[in-house]
């Protein structure tokens, strides 16, 4: 195997983080030769959200036969709903010659790295609890929301430690952000 070829890059973080907005940035930088591993899920699809290319949506009676034929690689139940990562969509990507990139929570993520070899597991953090709860807060959750998804994010934060890198996004700092994850899939892009 190349330096590199097979690598598999993890982005993980509490809710409102934005792991979504770091991912998707980075699929647009080209250099990085990326190319995003879409899992599946049995939530339901919002109406913007495309079969293959955002989700595979599946109902839980499908999610439960696909775990049971060994379809997945990972799979977790999150907000009471089934996600998993397909092992031939990471399989595939490998083949096409890019790196597969993750946006995955972290019990996912854990699963990932002890089923694969050369995975680097970034943990995007907030720069406090608080600038959690004001994103939440301006996305118009619930307070009984808000609780739980802090609660979720307590959890994970304890569990950062287990990553290779944790990059802080600060409040009004996106760019930055994008800029020090970016630098670390080219530094272990090349080893």
């Amino acid at each position: 195997m190349k330096n590199g070829e097979h690598k598999v890059f993890i982005i993980s973080g509490p809710s409102r983080v934005g792991k979504e907005a770091i991912t998707n940035s980075l699929l647009r930088k080209r250099s990085l030769n990326l190319k995003k591993v879409v899992t599946g899920t049995t939530r339901e699809r919002r109406p913007s959200e495309i079969e293959g290319k955002h989700f595979y949506f599946f109902t839980t009676e499908e999610f439960m036969e696909k775990i049971k034929d060994g379809y997945f690689l990972e799979w977790a139940i999150y907000g009471a709903k089934y996600y998993g990562t397909p092992i031939q969509e990471i399989r595939g990507i490998q083949r096409s010659g890019k790196y597969a990139l993750m946006n995955i929570e972290v019990h996912g993520a854990g699963q990932v790295a002890r089923k694969l070899s050369d995975v680097v597991r970034i943990f995007i953090k907030p720069d406090s609890l608080l600038t959690l709860r004001k994103r939440m807060e301006r996305a118009k959750f619930t307070k009984h929301q808000i609780t739980d998804r802090l609660k979720t994010a307590k959890r994970e934060l304890a569990e950062s430690k287990k990553y290779d890198y944790i990059v802080v996004n600060r409040d009004g700092h996106l760019r930055q952000t994008i800029a020090e994850v970016s630098a670390i899939i080219k530094k272990e892009s090349e080893t």
